[in-house]
């Protein structure tokens, strides 16, 4: 009975295997080797019982060894349930034949009466390495961590641009000691430029790269975006890493061999070169209507309802596609007609950050009410762009609009045009006025005085419909004010976003998100631009203040110094670590705003 039980129950965790595990296939392999390197290439398939396994052609490489067949599998239990998983891998040992780009091709392997294929996959080889650390052996370890086994690279592709034209930067690390770990990141301020950080979601890793003869492990620290605001000689200045290397101690006589700490760590502070970037002037002329837009753009239109009645709202939807300065553009300009009231209009932006540039689509809506009917027409809307590929300015542009407006609901609305449509409309209007008589009775005068009050109370209101509506025009036109009045409102909701990146364990986007708010309230409460934003003018502003404690400046900028260094260390989910940053920068804007240490 106990044979019979345990069969059962074999079938039933095999049929629940089979029923509910996803099938795959798979191939690991390096994305680059050296010659004279041994690497490993596997191919495994998961979930299934697979047959007939036939490996690609690898001619390009000596196959030292293979196919080495592993299998494994385990059972993990959630809400009650057991799920199994197991796993067959094929291995193949190999070496490089000659320096270059090789391809291995797909293998096969037959499962569930069905044929799964891997994906192709590109090796790069390498040359062997000029010079070798191992035949250089030094009596200290520290003394093996020198500039040309440990540094980082400025890497820029162009250093003559127009103004607002983009310039991918990235910051790379090069090192023949991959067991470090960083102190302390400070990426250069970027003084004249506008800057953008590409968005990278994938875990950092380390990759091999020949540069100067020699092979390194090599990691993208950071890559952005520059966009130059004025034109003339640029310097991106020096960044400053600071690292600690753990290096094998060198064992020179038996006493070494019993040391307890067989690594020694050894500190570094790695610096980059200064770039100087020549930007030139947009050629001029500039054409008419000209917003400052560099790159290359499309724009099309459209109404939500071509047949729009008056005193109904309508929308005009401006959606721009492109690739450039999009997030920095403008709102072009729209001509309605006089008889179409205009509200504020609503723009959103979908962008995608890359080393190629800021490409995607902003999309514009404009809000308008018709109050006169008969037959309108909108003019082209055109943005006029600087194109750095052809050194030419060219223009984007829709079609002419043309809108027919019917009568819609509500008060009459003015009629366009003449004709006996016209007569009756006014006819209409006038029909109830009478002339007043010299004899006026009491209810008369009465009547009288009620009809004039009603004047001045509307002239009244007017008047302070004007002033408030002048008050708001002066706000708007207070850029400098309009920012310091809402610092604290958009600091709020970004740290909103970074206590959602928070709760996800999402580290990196949430420090980023952090100094998005720290730098754009110290920005909007200072009244300095973007593009001149730095630690250094920050804490002199806050010191001239004269009410910020140089304690709070100093906690300011040691937090700001935490969060980018966090961004790039491998600790930067720990939600401790996470709290202590969001309670610190709310405390800190706090502070700032209850006091009202920072006065326009």
């Amino acid at each position: 009975m106990t044979k019979v039980r345990y069969i059962l129950t074999t079938l039933f965790l095999c049929l629940a295997w089979y029923t509910h595990a996803q099938v795959s296939f798979t191939v690991q392999a390096p994305a680059s080797v050296a010659m004279g390197e041994q690497f490993r290439v596997s191919f495994t398939l998961k979930d299934a019982n697979g047959a007939e396994f036939k490996a690609p052609a690898m001619s390009d490489f000596e196959v030292l060894f293979g196919p080495a067949t592993a299998t494994s599998s385990f059972s993990s239990i959630s809400n009650g349930k057991t799920t199994l998983s197991r796993s067959i891998t094929y291995t193949y040992t190999l070496m490089p034949k000659s320096v270059g780009t090789f391809q291995i091709g797909p293998a096969s392997i037959r499962a569930n009466d069905r044929d799964y294929k891997t994906k192709q996959v590109s090796i790069k080889v390498l040359p062997a390495d000029k010079k070798s650390s191992k035949n250089t052996k030094s009596s200290s370890s520290s003394s093996r961590v020198d500039a040309g086994s440990l540094f980082v690279r400025t890497i820029i592709n162009k250093t003559k641009v127009y103004e607002q034209e983009a310039i991918p930067v990235t910051y790379k690390l090069y090192t023949l000691h991959p067991n470090l770990q960083f102190e302390q990141v400070k990426f250069p301020e970027y003084e004249g430029f506008i800057s953008q950080d590409v968005e990278d979601n994938a875990e950092k890793q380390y990759s091999l790269e020949s540069y100067e003869g020699r092979n390194y492990q090599t990691a993208v620290l950071k890559q952005s975006l520059l966009f130059p605001q004025k034109s003339g000689k640029l310097t991106i200045p020096s960044g400053n890493f600071r690292v600690v290397v753990a290096v094998r101690r060198e064992i020179d006589d038996i006493d070494d061999f019993f040391v307890l700490q067989p690594y020694e760590n050894v500190r570094r502070t790695l610096t980059t070169n200064p770039v100087t970037i020549d930007v030139a002037p947009l050629p001029e002329p500039k054409p008419q209507g000209f917003d400052g837009a560099v790159g290359n753009y499309r724009i099309s239109a459209s109404f939500n309802d071509r047949q729009a009645k008056t005193n109904e709202a309508l929308t005009l939807k401006l959606v721009i596609n492109g690739s450039g300065n999009i997030k920095l553009m403008g709102d072009p300009k729209v001509r309605f007609p006089d008889s179409f009231e205009q509200y504020d209009s609503k723009a959103e932006s979908s962008l995608r950050i890359s080393t190629s540039g800021a490409d995607g689509q902003r999309t514009i809506e404009y809000y308008v009410v018709p109050r006169q009917t008969g037959k309108f027409t909108i003019p082209a809307i055109s943005i006029p762009y600087f194109d750095p590929v052809s050194r030419s300015y060219k223009t984007a542009s829709t079609q002419d609009f043309t809108i027919q407006v019917a009568k819609g609901k509500g008060e009459s609305a003015t009629m366009s045009g003449s004709g006996s449509d016209a007569v009756k409309m006014l006819g209409q209007d006038i029909r109830y006025l009478k002339p007043l008589t010299s004899s006026s009775s009491p209810s008369s005068i009465a009547f009288s005085v009620a009809y004039w009050g009603i004047y001045l109370l509307l002239f009244l209101l007017a008047l302070l419909l004007l002033f408030l509506y002048r008050r708001r025009m002066k706000m708007i036109a207070d850029e400098a004010g309009m920012r310091w009045r809402k610092a604290n409102k958009v600091a709020v909701k970004r740290l909103r976003h970074a206590a959602e990146y928070k709760q996800s364990g999402r580290g990196d986007l949430f420090y980023e998100e952090v100094l998005r708010a720290v730098w754009g309230y110290l920005g909007d409460k200072l009244g300095i631009a973007v593009s001149e934003l730095n630690k250094n003018n920050i804490a002199e502003r806050l010191a001239q203040a004269g009410h910020v404690p140089e304690t709070l400046i100093e906690e300011l900028m040691q937090l700001i110094e935490t969060c980018e260094f966090a961004r790039y260390a491998p600790e930067s989910n720990e939600h401790a670590a996470m709290d202590s940053v969001y309670e610190r920068v709310c405390s800190i804007i706090e502070h700032i705003d209850s006091t009202k240490t920072l006065k326009r």
